[in-house]
């Protein structure tokens, strides 16, 4: 055996092993690197590159507190207090009623003005959505002039004739709606669109139309419930329709609301 040669061999063998592990490990030194390595990319030239547009929007609100309140309990004292109208069904917390004499709807007498004079505390309530097929409207509990989106306690559904004439509907209350807490640093808008971006929920060449402040359901202890102040924000897609999206203004969680209500944004 050639000795010389059999450890100049080895020498060659053990001279391109250790450059490839070398090569190897500055390789995934650098992947661990990039993948450490924060975009930095300004969310403006992210949406820029894909189209996406945003109206001006205001951007006075900075500060707001959580909420909390009571399921209401409907009594017959205010039952007997109600004019024209049938009770076909009392729950201690939700109320149905039908007019006896449909109430016509007029550019006048408005969904929202018919509710503030025919319905309990109906000025507690603003209007959310329209569907003019279903002939449906739903109006959320406000409180601090906000809207308390999707709660089930806290919701009035109307219904009309094809007359146009308001017929009846279903209504829940929520009381003593008040500050829990003291007021939160909100997020600001760009960093809410930044969150729904990074989220991959907006799509290119959509448009954000509007970034409202309302509350969402944060958590509900036997008849208590506690309310986050929620960014909403809209979004119109390139075909026309609308998607809508919540934000907790405070911990930059997006929330899933329930889509059983859901209808046609009002414009």
């Amino acid at each position: 055996m050639d000795w010389n040669k059999t450890k100049t061999i080895f020498i060659i063998v053990f001279s391109i092993l250790n450059v490839f592990l070398l090569s190897l490990y500055l390789g995934r030194y650098n992947e661990s690197q990039q993948m450490d390595k924060p975009n930095d990319t300004p969310i403006s030239e992210k949406l820029a590159i894909d189209n996406i547009k945003i109206l001006e929007t205001d951007h006075a609100i900075q500060e707001a507190s959580y909420v909390s309140g009571t399921v209401h309990k409907f009594t017959l004292e205010e039952i007997e207090e109600l004019e024209n109208q049938e009770i076909e069904n009392l729950n201690t917390d939700k109320l149905v009623s039908t007019f006896k004499e449909p109430i016509k709807i007029t550019d006048e007498n408005t969904i929202e003005k018919i509710v503030q004079e025919q319905v309990i505390r109906g000025s507690a309530y603003g209007l959310w959505k329209i569907d003019e097929e279903s002939k449906t409207a739903i109006l959320f509990q406000q409180v601090n002039k906000r809207l308390v989106y999707y709660n089930t306690n806290a919701k009035l559904v109307v219904h009309w004739n094809d007359n146009n004439e308001l017929i009846g509907y279903e209504q829940t209350i929520l009381d003593d709606l008040e500050n829990y807490n003291e007021s939160q640093k909100l997020l600001p808008h760009l960093q809410v669109i930044k969150i729904l971006y990074d989220n991959i929920l907006l799509k290119p060449d959509s448009m954000i139309k509007d970034i409202e402040l309302g509350y969402s359901t944060l958590a509900q202890v036997t008849e208590t419930q506690v309310f986050a102040p929620t960014w909403h924000i809209l979004v119109e897609l390139i075909d026309g329709t609308m998607e809508e999206y919540f934000v907790n203004a405070v911990e930059g969680r997006v929330i899933e609301m329930p889509k059983e209500t859901e209808q046609s944004v009002v414009e």
